[in-house]
């Protein structure tokens, strides 16, 4: 089960990207290991929440009359956007499984 807040990205394109990225990561860590082992793991149930946006660190803080650009239009492209949850979450079923096994 995932969780990306409206509130954390507003665009639904963007959301089911982040969802996508997620559910492949998942596959690749949990279930491909599951086929090869004759045993299996266990059922799972995992619950991801994000709690804050990746930020483009060279995009700009402050748009030119002064007001704060919103987080969600701080965000990378869409590929680096990508990039970045796959690492993580790539990072979290690697901790995941470390625990597991």
């Amino acid at each position: 089960m995932m969780a990306i807040p409206k509130k954390l990205a507003p665009s639904s394109p963007v959301r089911n990207c982040i969802r996508r990225v997620i559910r492949e990561s998942f596959r690749a860590a949990v279930l491909a290991p599951a086929k090869v082992m004759a045993s299996g793991l266990p059922s799972w149930a995992i619950r991801i929440q994000m709690v804050k946006l990746p930020q483009d660190a060279t995009a700009p803080s402050v748009e030119s009359n002064g007001r704060k650009v919103r987080p969600f239009a701080r965000r990378p492209t869409n590929g680096a956007l990508k990039r970045v949850v796959r690492a993580e979450i790539d990072a979290l079923m690697h901790r995941v499984l470390a625990r597991v096994a």
